[in-house]
């Protein structure tokens, strides 16, 4: 099988801890677009979180964010696909979370929001190079309208309370996905990586089983099985890598390069 589109996810995957990408995958990437290979993202960031990283790669096809509420292309800014939460759900949510020990985010019009400038929100900004806007009245906050995303960041421990909880609250109007062992995502209920590389995909004129999908989280596990292979990091969790057709031997960006170079010798020459 020859493949069309890979679609990468980016932190755990094409970045390690550093948040630095390995120049020699940088190298690969143009080269297998040179080659005619098209690349995108799917990413839980926002978009100014991963502008550095599209240039550096020297993408131009349409990505992937917020864990697939939103794809853009880079080109115009076109908004090929936009979901944020119900109005009124985050207000909902507030008295489940107000009180517990985390640390939570939101995501509106490409901005950062908190309600605290707590050290591990501060952390997050940063590593980011995201600005975050701290609004302390919950009531000034929760009048600002519908928000794309929530993330809420705890002890693992914590997380696995507050989880049920906050699907309690949701119900059908949002999903919860884990995307590091200490961070909790409400998204869209529509919102999955699988569904917006669907979208991508076709928008690209690419049949599924033509696409490769790399990713090392549980909001990555639909677009492993929605690609026609889908690729798990060494570190992925035991059921995102029992839902991939391969595993990516280590080390992480290495073995990535590696498995490439396998099944797209003539891009990843």
């Amino acid at each position: 099988m020859s493949y069309d589109l890979l679609v990468c996810d980016l932190d755990g995957t094409l970045l390690d801890h550093s948040l630095e990408l390995d120049p020699a995958l940088v190298e690969a990437f143009r080269g297998a677009m040179e080659r005619g290979l098209l690349i995108s993202l799917a990413t839980g960031r926002m978009p100014p979180g991963v502008d550095r990283y599209r240039d550096e790669l020297g993408l131009t096809a349409p990505l992937i964010f917020y864990n697939g509420a939103l794809i853009r292309d880079p080109g115009d800014g076109r908004d090929l696909l936009s979901l944020t939460l119900p109005r009124g759900l985050l207000r909902e949510a507030y008295e489940v979370f107000a009180h517990a020990p985390v640390h939570p985010l939101f995501y509106r019009d490409d901005r950062l929001y908190c309600l605290e400038r707590t050290y591990p929100v501060q952390e997050y900004s940063d590593e980011q190079g995201i600005a975050v806007t701290e609004i302390p009245d919950p009531g000034e906050f929760l009048a600002l309208g519908a928000f794309v995303k929530s993330l809420f960041m705890a002890h693992p421990a914590t997380l696995s309370l507050l989880r049920p909880e906050l699907e309690g609250v949701a119900g059908e109007r949002a999903r919860l996905v884990m995307t590091r062992t200490d961070y909790l995502e409400m998204i869209p209920a529509a919102a999955s990586k699988g569904a917006a590389l669907q979208r991508l995909a076709a928008h690209l004129g690419v049949p599924l089983e033509r696409v490769i999908a790399v990713g090392d989280q549980e909001n990555d596990r639909e677009m492993l099985t929605t690609a026609g292979l889908g690729v798990a990091m060494p570190q992925a969790p035991d059921h995102v890598r029992a839902a991939a057709d391969r595993v990516a031997p280590l080390p992480r960006q290495g073995g990535l390069l590696a498995l490439l170079r396998e099944v797209l010798p003539h891009h990843f020459a």
